[in-house]
C-alpha cells in the first residue's frame, strides 16, 4: 500500500475489527465495512461503491441466516457529455438477499493491518491509508483512500456498543488507483470518497426504519470542504455536519432539512426515486445552502424477513454557498455529491412465508 500521498486520520487500527462480539447475544446483527469512491477517466464519470454486509442472527431473525456476508458491488458510470440524461449510465449492482451468500467473515488481523476477505474482494485497512483490491461481477479494483481529516463518530462510540447497539465511523478521503471493468481498465483521477464502518444490533431494523419514510444520506466532497446530510425519521436521525479547513459546524435534529424538487420513474426497475433536491443546514455556528442533481442512478436491493428494501446510488453535483457568522461566505461550486436513497418495498407483514 502505498504512502507517498499525504493522509490524515484519528481513526485506529482496531476500530477496523469486526465488532459482533460485543453485542448481546442472541439477537439480530449487521455490520458494514463499505466505500465509496467517485472519480473521473476517460471522459467518464464513475461512481464505485462497495462494502462486506456482515449479517445474522438466526434463521427466524431479520436476516434469517445464522451468519453470512453479503458483498455490495455498485458501479454506476456516465459520459461526461450525457451528465443528467440518465439512458446512458452503464449500471453494475447486484441484489442482496442473506440466505444466498455462504460463509463466516474471515478478518485478518496483522501487527500494522486488517484485511477483511469476502469472495474474491480484500478491505485492507492500514489507517489512515484504506485499499480495495479484486473483482466481483466483472468489476476488478485496485484502489487507495487516504484521509482527508478526522472521522466521524455519527453512529456512535465504540466503547458504548454493548448498551446501545450500534457505533461506528464514517471519514472522507481522497482517492486513487484503477477499476478494470469488463477487462478495460481505468486510472481514476480527481477522486474522492469515503470510508464507512459500523456496528449495529437488533435495535436498527432496516424494514422498520425505512417502513413509513424513506432515508436519505448525502456526502458532498471536496479536498478543503465536506458536507454531510442523514434523514432517517424512521430512527429518529435527522443531522449534518459541515467539515472545513478549519472547524467542524454540526447541525442537530431540526437543523437539517432537505426537500425533493424533481423525481423521475426510472425505466430499468419502474421505481419513482428522487433526482434534485434542495438541502438547507442552519444553526447559530453556520449556514449550508444549496441545489443537489442527480447525473446517474445505482442501486442495490436488500431482502429481509418481512420484505425488501430498494436503494439508489444516485452520483451527482452540488452547487450553493455556505455561510458563516465571522462573514465569510464560501461557494459550493459543482461539488461532487453522492446521494444514497432508500425506502421499504413490499412489506410482507407478520406471518407470512420466509423460507
Amino acid at each position: 500500500m502505498t504512502k507517498e500521498r499525504k493522509a490524515t486520520s484519528d481513526v485506529q487500527l482496531s476500530e477496523d475489527l469486526s465488532h459482533v462480539d460485543q453485542l448481546p447475544k442472541g439477537g439480530d446483527f449487521f455490520e458494514t465495512n463499505a466505500f465509496f469512491v467517485q472519480g473521473e477517466s476517460e471522459g467518464y464519470d464513475i461512481c464505485f461503491g462497495t462494502a462486506a454486509w456482515h449479517v445474522g442472527g438466526g434463521r427466524n431473525g431479520i436476516w434469517r441466516v445464522d451468519e453470512a456476508v453479503m458483498g455490495q458491488n455498485t458501479l454506476v458510470m456516465v459520459p461526461q457529455d450525457r451528465r443528467g440524461d440518465f439512458r446512458y449510465s452503464e449500471v453494475i449492482c447486484n441484489r442482496q438477499d442473506s440466505r444466498e451468500w455462504e460463509g463466516a467473515l474471515k478478518v485478518e488481523q496483522k501487527p500494522d493491518e486488517v484485511i477483511w476477505h469476502w469472495g474474491n474482494r480484500q478491505f485492507i485497512s492500514r489507517p489512515p491509508y484504506w485499499q480495495i483490491k479484486g473483482e466481483m461481477q466483472g468489476v476488478d479494483c485496485d484502489l487507495t483512500l487516504g484521509g482527508l481529516r478526522k472521522a466521524s463518530r455519527c453512529y456512535g462510540e465504540w466503547s458504548d456498543l454493548a448498551k446501545t447497539k450500534k457505533a461506528g465511523y464514517e471519514v472522507p478521503c481522497w482517492a486513487e488507483g484503477t477499476i478494470t471493468v469488463k477487462g478495460k481498465k481505468y486510472t481514476l483521477e480527481n477522486a474522492l470518497g469515503v470510508h464507512d464502518q459500523m456496528t449495529c444490533g437488533d435495535s436498527y431494523d432496516h424494514m422498520e426504519v425505512f417502513r413509513d419514510n424513506p432515508y436519505t444520506y448525502i456526502w458532498c466532497l471536496s479536498e478543503s470542504v465536506q458536507l454531510f446530510l442523514l434523514d432517517l425519521p424512521g430512527a429518529g436521525w435527522n443531522y449534518g455536519f459541515a467539515y472545513l479547513d478549519d472547524q467542524v459546524i454540526p447541525f442537530g435534529k431540526g437543523e437539517a432539512h432537505l426537500d425533493v424538487l424533481e423525481k423521475w420513474e426510472d425505466p430499468l426497475t419502474a421505481m419513482v426515486a428522487p433526482i434534485r433536491w434542495h438541502a438547507n443546514m442552519n444553526s447559530a455556528l453556520g449556514i449550508v445552502d444549496m441545489n443537489i442533481a442527480a447525473t446517474s442512478r445505482g442501486w442495490i436491493c436488500v431482502h429481509h424477513r418481512e420484505g425488501y428494501t430498494p436503494r439508489y446510488a444516485l452520483p451527482g453535483h452540488a452547487n450553493g454557498r455556505i455561510f458563516l457568522p465571522d462573514g465569510r461566505s464560501i461557494p459550493i461550486e459543482d461539488m461532487v455529491t453522492y446521494v444514497e436513497w432508500g425506502r421499504t418495498g413490499l412489506p410482507l407483514g407478520a406471518g407470512y412465508p420466509t423460507t
